[in-house]
């Protein structure tokens, strides 16, 4: 039996990236990205091929329909802010912006993510 009801519906793959993909069928092949789904459960997932050099991703997605389109930016950030402890009181130093900063960081997490950081 798969554990797709108990996964978040962001799941940080990079230590267990074949692991991970052994467990589903992959349907289809995208930019980076294959539309996988769970042969117990029939859960769709969006998950990205394996980068040494980024934090890999694998997202639960509601339907086959427009799936490499589909946008887990809020997802990514909402981790990103929890893997660092939270946001501190003090504004990002991008100028121009008054968003908090992502404790550890001179930044707020819409600056983080835009420069790149995606864990």
């Amino acid at each position: 039996m798969c554990d797709c009801q108990q996964q978040s519906d962001l799941v940080e793959i990079s230590n267990n990236h074949s692991e991970f993909k052994s467990k589903l069928s992959k349907l289809e092949v995208g930019n980076w990205v294959l539309l996988m789904s769970c042969p117990d459960c029939e859960q769709l997932w969006k998950v990205d091929e394996w980068d040494k050099y980024q934090n890999c991703y694998a997202v639960k997605i509601p339907s086959r329909e427009g799936w490499e389109a589909f946008d887990s930016e809020a997802l990514v950030k909402e981790l990103m802010v929890k893997n660092r402890g939270g946001l501190t009181d003090s504004e990002c130093l991008s100028l121009g912006c008054s968003l908090n900063k992502v404790k550890g960081s001179a930044y707020c997490v819409n600056h983080l993510y835009e420069g790149g950081t995606r864990a």
